[in-house]
């Protein structure tokens, strides 16, 4: 089965892949960029983050450190314990006080501290600044680990204790301490900083990256201590139940940063992590990979409505264009078929300037030349039929005319006495010679022999055919005028024959100036594409009456003839002679008045026999 597409579906099928390819390519390749940008800005969100939280972290944990350090030296810690060595109640009471407001400062400047205490060499408290009810400390006596871990701990060294919630407050909390010693290296007792690890927790909980994104905090154990969904010491690097979590803990506690992929709850996740230096903790920040895809997919989607829309807007647009150009299209369609039924009377009206225009034009032009060529073959049939009706009563009318003739002349040579006889004998005569040219002329148009080209000088042929006629023309009022192109080439033609084509035309334009008037001859070389002369024109202007409308169409016809003395040959002849040359004459009315005939002739001559009878059958077919 033969599927038959119209001129739309064509176009559709050619433009829309066009299009729609383009847009796919783009689209691919933008989500893609999408999806990698997206990466690295996430990628880059994360590292700002945890490097932005694990300064923070680092700064706490520094700073509690530091403030331990600077809180063992102080003198009056010193002072305290001498006086209370020696048991001075007064002076130790003194210090007390003093101890206590250095540590309400360290408070009031630290609000991640709680509580600061001062703790004998039993472990009693001595001195506690800050939140109290977090524990009983009297009654632990020096049971608590961060007491006794400082106590062992060199000196120097600073102690810090898991995270802890007391049943009291329900808030989670570390410690930090560290020994005193006195200048003699005897134990004084502990310094302890209480950490609100509610906090740490709050730096954690307020890390978001995308919509699900978060971070957490891993010790240098690998425990979890800070994570929005589990509990500290929920999760470590021994219980976590996915390899991948365990990975990433283990390159955690390395103490390195890095960027890593893992799968954790289900889904794969890309977390970036810091270390935390004065802990040896780690903290990281996660996101699932779903969330790089977000934009991608949005980008998705805008490539998919583009192309959506660019998709519909084709199918519009092709086909408004395909209405519009194809309009002409239609057009010729439908005059070709009136041509068909033989209406040859069409003329396209042109719309355009493109190359449908020219189309048109050209569709116009055709129409007008297949009109001429069909006015030809009429023509050349009815030439072709009364050649050969002509042929034979030419030769029945010659043979009386030419005992006619005989007749007369015996007549006259009898009777040259009688002037009557003489008188009506010469009559005779001479309409018999004026038959006879007639006949001549008569066989000639029916039998028009070949041309005998040779170079001529096509100028100077046409000064000496106006030389033939000066004198007529000049008893009649007529002026000669010429416009030779003096660079004309010698063009190949039988004198002869272009010189009756002349007489002929020039006796047509002087019966059309019975008043007188002008006369106008020109030549010229048309060029062909490559600037050599292919072809000569030759025009005869004059400012006579003109052809009648009516009258055009048939000028060529045989024995067609508007004067009375006319034979109704001459244009017939002519044109026979300038097609047997390869050329063309028309005959037209000018634009004011008069008339102009114009012939053109190829320079290299009339065709051969073989080139002719071809064009001829050509003609004939076309």
């Amino acid at each position: 089965m033969t599927v038959r597409l119209s001129i739309s579906s064509k176009m559709l099928l050619l433009i829309l892949p066009l299009i729609c390819l383009p847009i796919a390519i783009t689209g691919y390749f933008s989500i893609h960029a999408a999806v990698d940008r997206v990466n690295r800005l996430v990628r880059h969100e994360q590292e700002s983050k945890v490097g932005v939280a694990a300064a923070k972290l680092d700064d706490i944990f520094e700073k509690l450190r530091v403030d331990l350090n600077t809180i063992t030296r102080l003198p009056v810690i010193e002072d305290h314990y001498i006086a209370r060595s020696f048991r001075l109640r007064a002076e130790t009471e003194f210090n007390g006080e003093t101890i206590a407001r250095l540590f309400s400062d360290f408070l009031q400047r630290t609000p991640a501290y709680r509580r600061i205490r001062y703790l004998d060499e039993t472990g009693r408290v001595l001195i506690s600044a800050g939140t109290a009810g977090d524990d009983d400390l009297e009654k632990q006596r020096g049971g608590s680990p961060f007491f006794v871990q400082a106590r062992r701990l060199p000196p120097g060294a600073v102690f810090f204790s898991g995270v802890e919630t007391p049943a009291e407050t329900g808030r989670p909390v570390m410690y930090g301490s560290k020994a005193v010693f006195s200048v003699m290296r005897d134990f004084t007792g502990v310094v302890v900083i209480d950490l609100d690890f509610e906090r740490i927790r709050g730096i954690i909980r307020d890390i978001h990256v995308g919509d699900r994104g978060y971070a957490f905090l891993v010790d240098q154990k690998g425990c979890v201590v800070a994570h929005p969904h589990y509990a500290p010491y929920a999760l470590n690097r021994e219980t976590a139940e996915d390899p991948g979590l365990q990975a990433l803990i283990t390159k955690m506690i390395t103490g390195k940063r890095g960027w890593e992929r893992y799968f954790f709850e289900g889904e794969a996740k890309i977390a970036a992590f810091a270390p935390i230096a004065p802990m040896g903790w780690a903290i990281a920040v996660t996101t699932p990979t779903s969330e790089f895809k977000k934009e991608a997919r949005a980008i998705q989607a805008r490539v998919f409505q583009v192309a959506g829309l660019t998709l519909v807007s084709a199918i519009l647009g092709v086909s408004l264009l395909s209405y519009f150009m194809l309009r002409p299209v239609r057009n010729l369609v439908a005059a070709t078929r009136r041509i068909a039924t033989g209406d040859l009377d069409q003329e396209i009206p042109v719309s355009s300037r493109d190359e449908l225009g020219e189309l048109t034009r050209s569709f116009n032009r055709m129409v007008k030349n297949l009109g001429r060529i069909q006015n030809e073959l009429v023509r050349s049939e009815k030439l072709i039929s009364l050649g050969r009706l002509s042929a034979g009563m030419a030769h029945e009318i010659r043979n009386p005319l030419n005992a006619m003739k005989g007749a007369v002349v015996f007549m006259q040579r009898k009777r040259s006495d009688d002037g009557l006889i003489q008188e009506y004998t010469q009559l005779v005569s001479e309409e018999i010679d004026r038959l006879n040219r007639f006949v001549t002329d008569f066989l000639y148009f029916a039998r028009q022999a070949r041309p005998k080209p040779a170079p001529t000088d096509l100028n100077q042929l046409m000064l000496s055919v106006e030389q033939l006629f000066a004198e007529q023309a000049e008893t009649k009022g007529i002026r000669f005028s010429n416009r030779l192109s003096p660079g004309l080439p010698p063009v190949m033609l039988d004198v002869h024959q272009i010189e009756q084509v002349l007489v002929n035309l020039l006796i047509n334009a002087m019966d059309a100036l019975p008043e007188g008037g002008d006369i106008t001859f020109s030549t010229f070389a048309v060029k062909s594409d490559d600037g050599s002369p292919d072809r000569v024109r030759v025009e005869l202007r004059d400012n006579g009456a003109g052809i009648p409308e009516t009258d055009l169409q048939a000028i060529f016809d045989p024995f067609f003839s508007t004067k009375d003395s006319g034979t109704g040959i001459g244009l017939p002849l002519s044109l026979g002679i300038i097609e047997s040359h390869g050329g063309t004459l028309i005959v037209r009315p000018r634009e004011q008045v008069g008339t102009l005939a114009t012939f053109e002739l190829p320079v290299e001559g009339p065709p051969s026999p073989e080139e002719h009878s071809s064009e001829t059958k050509n003609h004939s077919a076309g």
